[in-house]
């Protein structure tokens, strides 16, 4: 067997085994759910489409039942949920107390979620790794790779979390025309094949958005560097002190958990985001024309002072 096959078919087993043990977590938290001791929870909806827009972003309180249920769900939902496209997380934010059993049954599930990233990281291919969770698309919408890969956060003795806003601004990456139509052209070829067996409307929108790409960019040299540029969801983080730990900031997506007797820490809530305005002076940007060249897929054009024809540096990424 190649290496590459043997390393997706563990990657896959590794998927069934924490949705294994994601189930079981459930039972266990529903066991203990009368127990369970909310300090703050947040809950944020998912964005009324799939771009990333600059727009405010509504923190809602949660408490009661609406919390607890809140929380249970980020700590074990790895499914695309109703109205949550493919490529956007569940994100509820808080601080949860939890029974010792429960904690166990969450530091299980964080092991086999790590070991899951390094199967996925040993994995050299985008498209392999891609089929990984294509995998797992036939019984429903499918999984959100992100909410399978990420850690709850186990707190021995939280003193205090600060939760706020982290503005990441935009990512994205360079590359000659030509190359991106193979790349496309590839991911194309996918998107038919899976539709070959089972349709869902997001890869047929995807496959359209592909097709006029791909168009597109043939009007262009080959040579010719364009960018992908894409706004990136503010991230949420918390800065933590939990014992004599020196205070240290979090991606903090999902609630904090931490062992029932041990006292509550002081929580400053999350705040709605409200929007920073986007300065393109002296950046990357600013090199870049107003208007993107392919919007469906965020394909902008350099502006012509600023083009430039050949293969790329080694390091393509832009910040």
């Amino acid at each position: 067997m190649d290496l590459h096959l043997s390393q997706t078919s563990a990657a896959i087993a590794m998927v069934n085994r924490l949705q294994s043990e994601l189930m079981e977590l459930g039972e266990v938290l529903r066991a203990v759910r009368d127990r369970a001791h909310v300090d703050a929870m947040f809950g944020l909806d998912f964005r009324p489409e799939d771009a990333v827009r600059n727009e405010p972003i509504e923190v809602r309180t949660l408490y009661g039942d609406e919390a607890v249920h809140a929380a249970f769900e980020a700590l074990t939902s790895i499914w695309v949920k109703v109205g949550q496209h493919p490529r956007e997380t569940l994100r509820v934010p808080g601080v949860i107390a939890l029974p010792r059993a429960a904690i166990d049954k969450i530091l299980q599930t964080n092991v086999t979620r790590s070991e899951l990233g390094k199967l996925i990281g040993a994995i050299e291919k985008t498209n392999d790794r891609r089929n990984v969770w294509g995998r797992f698309k036939g019984s429903g919408n499918g999984i959100v790779p992100k909410q399978a890969l990420r850690l709850t956060h186990v707190l021995t003795d939280p003193q205090v979390i600060n939760f706020y806003w982290d503005d990441t601004g935009s990512s994205g990456a360079r590359k000659m025309a030509g190359d991106l139509i193979e790349e496309w052209k590839e991911l194309l070829d996918q998107y038919r094949d899976k539709q070959a067996t089972v349709h869902h409307s997001s890869e047929a929108a995807a496959e359209n958005a592909l097709l006029y790409g791909i168009d597109m960019l043939a009007k262009l040299d080959p040579s010719e560097q364009v960018a992908i540029r894409r706004l990136v969801q503010p991230h949420i983080r918390a800065r933590v002190r939990n014992a004599d730990a020196k205070v240290k900031p979090i991606i903090a997506p999902v609630p904090f958990v931490y062992e029932l007797g041990q006292p509550a820490p002081k929580v400053k809530p999350l705040q709605s985001y409200e929007p920073k305005i986007l300065v393109k002076k002296n950046t990357r940007l600013a090199l870049l024309e107003d208007d993107p060249y392919v919007e469906a897929m965020n394909l902008f054009r350099y502006k012509e002072e600023h083009r430039v024809h050949g293969p790329m540096p080694k390091k393509s990424e832009e910040n």
